[in-house]
């Protein structure tokens, strides 16, 4: 006969080495093979509204597929929302360049879309006027990009292999944003125009320009989810907990060095890829809560994706007890690898919860001087404005690379990065089988309360 004991200790034990194994399949490999994917430069930094995001989108809901997860919506992977743009056309660019160096002046006449193409709109369709002239790695350039506007037009020159071109070609769509007394931006094909005079002579540019009419439209994004469906036998079997992360990053730029991709590796193609592995892992587990995998697109619009999943929620928003939302994995501080900190960890229950679940993987918890600062600046907020308890964690630094093209695999520590994800699949197996869901504690909800005051 089996000893008493170790009968009623079995159940754990297997429940251990399950665990364990599907751990295991978060290997290095695995990693950096997913986080290479999405921080290529093919990818072209996933910008929001981007063919190469949409591409992304696909890539992901295959992965899911393949895992054997189930579709939140019957027939789709997508959770859809629209943001709004304008479609514009490089085919009716109209440009003429005058120069004027001392007494000396020289026109330029460019052909629409092969040297000319228009980048982003304008206030007007036409006009005669001073504009400034920049090669496309001109730093001064980048305060414009990310104003999108400027008081005169402004002539890019840029070589036909930048993303700005290809981008730019034909009739092409573009997201709306904030403009001030915007004139066209326009690009031109690099080598139609003179290289600046040599000496202190002052160069003065001159526009005769015209441009089509945009044509404002909706443009649809996508948040990309997945079901890991509930044990039926469970009291839980009708809750969730949701673990997200977004996919998009901020595009092509100025750039630095003659690198013009913002790739995003660490920010935040890190927490996709641990949103993938985790689904991976725990496909075919039989959870006390349905967990749904989302990556969120437009993050970096505002965290629009995540707003939009909780104002059209895709599940009953009420039966969702807990969002575990992870943002850039891969570059731990100095002598903090196998450490992660969460964003707001004084504010409930989330974060020991949490820390208890990463020790039994050799995972620690730390703290960081900016954690609730950053408890409003991600994903994790839109489900704490709809009251659920929602935190971020991270597992690195705001290092110099931040929203930079500097921001490559290559300086990320996938064996770190591994470690966490592996980390990862305890919390995750934890919150959704925990009796209790996660809580608020009172200073958590006074603290939001002041802040959600001030926003409103």
């Amino acid at each position: 006969m089996t000893p008493l004991p170790l009968l009623l200790t079995a159940p754990l034990l297997l429940a251990v080495v399950s665990v364990r194994a599907q751990q295991e399949r978060v290997t290095e490999e695995r990693v950096r093979e997913v986080v290479t994917w999405l921080a290529s430069d093919e990818r072209n930094g996933r910008d929001t509204g981007s063919r190469e995001l949409e591409a992304a989108s696909q890539w992901l809901a295959a992965r899911f597929e393949e895992a054997g997860l189930q579709q939140v919506r019957k027939g789709s992977w997508f959770h859809e929302f629209s943001l709004p743009g304008v479609q514009i056309d490089s085919a009716a660019v109209k440009l003429t360049l005058t120069r004027k160096v001392g007494d000396a002046s020289k026109d330029f006449v460019f052909e629409a879309d092969k040297d000319v193409r228009q980048m982003l709109p304008s206030d007007g369709l036409e006009g005669e006027e001073l504009c400034t002239v920049a090669a496309a790695g001109d730093p001064v350039l980048q305060r414009l990009m990310r104003a999108r506007s400027a008081r005169r037009p402004v002539i890019i020159e840029t070589s036909v292999e930048h993303a700005f071109w290809e981008q730019a070609a034909g009739v092409h769509t573009v997201l709306s944003g904030r403009r001030q007394a915007a004139r066209p931006m326009l690009l031109v094909r690099e080598g139609l125009l003179p290289p600046a005079p040599g000496g202190e002579r002052i160069v003065e540019w001159t526009a005769a320009w015209s441009v089509g009419a945009p044509v404002a439209l909706d443009v649809t994004q996508r948040n990309v989810m997945a079901k890991l469906t509930a044990d039926p036998s469970s009291p839980h079997k009708d809750e969730y907990i949701v673990v997200s992360a977004h996919y998009d990053h901020v595009g092509v730029g100025v750039g630095k060095d003659g690198d013009n991709i913002y790739n995003g590796a660490d920010d935040n193609a890190t927490g996709t890829t641990a949103v993938v592995l985790l689904a991976e892992a725990l496909a075919g587990q039989r959870l006390q809560r349905n967990v749904l995998f989302v990556c969120f697109a437009a993050e970096e619009r505002g965290l629009r994706g995540s707003q939009a999943f909780c104002a059209r929620p895709p599940v009953p928003l009420e039966k969702v007890v807990a969002n575990l939302n992870i943002e850039m994995l891969g570059r731990p501080e100095s002598g903090k690898q196998k450490q992660c900190w969460f964003t707001g960890a004084g504010y409930s229950d989330f974060a020991s919860v949490c820390e208890a679940a990463l020790a039994g993987a050799g995972v620690g918890v730390v703290d960081f001087r900016m954690g609730n600062q950053l408890f409003w600046a991600s994903d994790n907020a839109s489900f704490v404005r709809k009251g659920i308890v929602a935190h971020s964690v991270s597992a690195g630094s705001l290092h110099d690379d931040y929203h930079q093209p500097g921001d490559e695999v290559g300086k990320l520590d996938v064996g770190h990065m591994t470690a966490i994800i592996r980390g990862l699949c305890d919390v995750a197996k934890a919150l959704a089988d925990r009796d209790a869901p996660p809580a608020w504690n009172d200073k958590g909800e006074q603290a939001i309360e002041r802040t959600l005051r001030r926003r409103r």
